[in-house]
């Protein structure tokens, strides 16, 4: 008897290497990803708030204004509400 062979969801390394396949990744540039989640009105509302934050903890503060002009009036308010201290109470 032989046993067929598995068939299914693959797992993850194999998952990874399938959608990774032809893909150079020393090309990818992970702040401009996240630039684009920030600034896509698309996107959920929790992704993009977490781009925003960790592009405000990479680069110490909201003072770049490249991309403003992309963004929407939520994402902008999101990241002028996440760049105020917050009040003792």
């Amino acid at each position: 008897m032989t046993t067929k062979p598995r068939v299914g969801r693959p797992n993850r390394a194999e998952a990874s290497r399938r959608a990774l396949a032809g893909i150079d990744i020393a090309a990818i540039d992970p702040v401009a990803i996240l630039k684009t989640i920030a600034a896509d009105p698309t996107s959920p509302a929790a992704a993009r708030v977490s781009a925003c934050r960790t592009l405000l903890g990479m680069s110490g503060g909201a003072n770049d204004e490249r991309g403003a002009d992309t963004m929407d009036a939520v994402t902008k308010r999101a990241i002028e509400m996440m760049n105020n201290k917050p009040r003792p109470n």
